[in-house]
């Protein structure tokens, strides 16, 4: 069942909320950027075997011995750091909002705000050795949409919710994002929010520090499609190239 954990006491809660219609904003004060803002956000990777492409090509003797089963977790975390891999079709990761000032504040909406969208990456392949991430995630994010929303059961979560968060409270949505379509997109998160005040007000998330990037993620061409395709070596302790021919 689709949820969003609540965190700190009791006296958070839902309300509804008619500054946000299903075509957006209601007529207001645009959002802003206020540079002390109460509001704390933290963004975790959810952490698993998944596909992983790059637009970099893995050419140096040392970096394919990496692959090829002579990886640490260190050298590994360094070269999808140098190639700036991305996961392939799917993220999960956790976004936390934490209410850090004296007075209570109101979340109204989480937005993915799209940077980049261009063509599906096909230059390099890196297929995962071990187990897939677990796919119960319980918010949605939609890609392929032009303007996604944060989703529940299909439905936009923050269209006439928000949450009141007393001081020290917050909340935990559980995110999984998906692209199923031929393109590639990066974005980055804006949490607008209302102060004691009744003034409105933006901050940006971007992405988090992470190996391989959580608001990044590319959708899949056809295996022959891939400049570099590497697949697990035969007894799946580490990886080789594969021809056109052996791609299925």
């Amino acid at each position: 069942m689709s949820f969003i954990t609540g965190l700190g006491s009791s006296l958070q809660g839902f309300i509804t909320d008619a500054l946000f219609d299903e075509k957006g904003p209601a007529a207001s004060a645009p959002p802003h950027s206020d540079p002390s803002t109460p509001i704390k956000v933290v963004v975790l990777p959810d952490e698993g075997g998944t596909y992983l492409v790059s637009e970099k090509r893995v050419e140096s003797a040392e970096d394919k011995a990496v692959l090829t089963g002579g990886a640490t977790p260190e050298t590994w975390n360094r070269l999808l750091r140098k190639i700036g891999a991305v996961t392939l079709n799917r993220t999960a990761y956790t976004v936390t909002v934490t209410n850090a000032s004296s007075s209570p504040v109101r979340v109204v909406n989480i937005v993915p705000v799209i940077t980049r969208r261009t063509k599906a990456i096909d230059t390099t392949m890196i297929v995962p050795l071990g187990g897939m991430e677990s796919d119960t995630i319980p918010v949605e994010l939609n890609l392929d949409n032009r303007y996604p929303k944060f989703t529940q059961n299909g439905k936009p979560y923050f269209t006439r919710k928000s949450q009141v968060l007393e001081p020290g409270d917050g909340f935990v949505m559980a995110v999984e994002s998906k692209l199923l379509g031929r393109e590639y997109v990066e974005y980055h998160l804006r949490v607008d929010y209302i102060d004691n005040k009744g003034s409105k007000h933006s901050l940006q998330v971007k992405e988090p520090d992470t190996t391989v990037g959580r608001f990044r993620v590319s959708g899949r061409v056809d295996d022959k499609e891939y400049t570099d395709y590497w697949g697990s070596n035969e007894g799946r302790t580490g990886h080789r190239l594969y021809s056109t021919g052996e791609r299925k």
